[in-house]
């Protein structure tokens, strides 16, 4: 049986699931023709929370441009639905399970209510950052493809309309907004910048944590044009997928000297591999500017605030986990700290923060804590049950 991909991002997790060519996630019809509608979203740890209502009740659904219509088990005795297909959902990591694809008759964003629009269905009680981030859903690409979208990070105001005139573009020129897959997932081009310039097609996707991450197939092209620099690389694992852990293998993290995003540039991109097919831009783009997606005319805006960014930042030696609900270590980078920690040392506490008894929603719908500061004490405790504690400094990436 012929396959197509469909791709789901859900915040730092992308899931993706194999199924037959027939079947296309439903866009779903507005109640007028002619629409605008201005919704006041809630930035929660660089995710975009909007209110949704259902039957005159609002619910937070995240607003993920990486991923379908997502709704939450808890939410089905009070929607209207008919029930569809089960498809066999394959996450980040190749763990499977069985998700329901439904169509919901109505449900109501802003002022513009959309009926019989497909979602699929998730028990919410399977994944914490659903509960952290007080989510009952999410609102995905498959319900924005008669629409434009306007994301203005300085009001905190999300637009959907069907009509340009009803909104401020600038002077800058779009570029395309390439429509993937049977979600309808947005992608669009970007330019590094090395010896040659190398353009990459890549998922713009606002569920997702960070500015860029690379799909770890393009590693080999970057390093043969001089696009990528000062490559560390160890065993372990970057994230959770959606059904669990990920298998330890390589990781890689890398610094872009310069990325080009229609007509801005981004300079010193730090960035690390994901075993995804496609890399993807995330939320942290929207720090500097005012992005548009026009996905009637396939165009995609986007209007910085600044003609050059600089993205330089300090790092630490090693990168943190979520696993089990438990911060652990998921990859070493800097040889130094190699000889003191190892993939799968759980944190035990940062400076004054004992882990161990902190609420882990913390460690994820707020500011991390290791950012706090530059110079932070960190306890580790190892497989064999020893506990260290180490001063690591955050340090810029040469």
């Amino acid at each position: 049986m012929n396959k197509s991909l469909f791709k789901f991002c859900l915040f730092f997790l992308c899931i993706s699931a194999g199924f037959a060519q027939k079947t296309k996630f439903k866009t779903g019809d507005t109640n007028t023709k002619k629409y605008f509608t201005s919704i006041t979203y809630k930035n929660v740890n660089d995710k975009i929370i909007i209110p949704v209502t259902i039957k005159d009740s609002t619910y937070q659904f995240l607003f993920d441009t990486g991923a379908p219509n997502v709704i939450s088990t808890s939410l089905l005795s009070v929607v209207k639905y008919s029930s569809g297909r089960a498809l066999t959902i394959s996450d980040s990591n190749d763990r499977k399970q069985k998700m329901n694809l439904i169509t919901l008759k109505e449900i109501t964003v802003g002022d513009i209510t959309f009926s019989n629009t497909s979602a699929l269905v998730f028990d919410k009680s399977e994944n914490i950052l659903f509960d952290c981030f007080e989510i009952d859903g999410i609102i995905g690409s498959n319900l924005l493809q008669k629409s434009i979208v306007q994301i203005n990070p300085e009001t905190k105001e999300l637009v959907l309309t069907n009509s340009l005139k009803n909104l401020r573009l600038g002077d800058e020129a779009p570029t395309k907004l390439f429509i993937v897959n049977a979600q309808g997932s947005p992608y669009i081009e970007i330019k590094l910048k090395g010896d040659v310039t190398v353009t990459e097609k890549l998922l713009f996707d606002t569920g997702a944590s960070g500015f860029y991450d690379m799909s770890k197939r393009r590693l080999d092209l970057f390093n043969k044009h001089k696009v990528a620099a000062s490559v560390l690389s160890n065993e372990g694992i970057s994230g959770m997928g959606l059904f669990g852990a990920s298998e330890t293998n390589t990781k890689y993290r890398l610094k872009i000297p310069e990325i080009l995003i229609n007509s801005s540039l981004f300079k010193n991109v730090s960035t690390f591999t994901t075993d995804d097919d496609h890399s993807r831009i995330g939320s942290d783009i929207l720090k500097y500017g005012v992005v548009t997606l026009d996905f009637k005319k396939k165009r995609f805006y986007f209007n910085g605030f600044n003609e050059t960014n600089d993205l330089k930042e300090k790092l630490l030696g090693f990168t943190p986990v979520l696993e089990n609900n438990k911060l652990i270590v998921g990859v070493v980078w800097d040889e130094e700290l190699k000889d003191k920690i190892s993939y799968g040392d759980e944190i035990l506490g940062i400076n004054d923060i004992d882990l161990t008894t902190a609420n882990i929603c913390d460690m994820i719908s707020k500011k991390s804590p290791f950012k706090s500061s530059d110079v932070l004490e960190i306890t580790f405790k190892n497989k064999d049950n020893q506990t260290n504690t180490y001063t690591i400094k955050r340090e810029f990436q040469d």
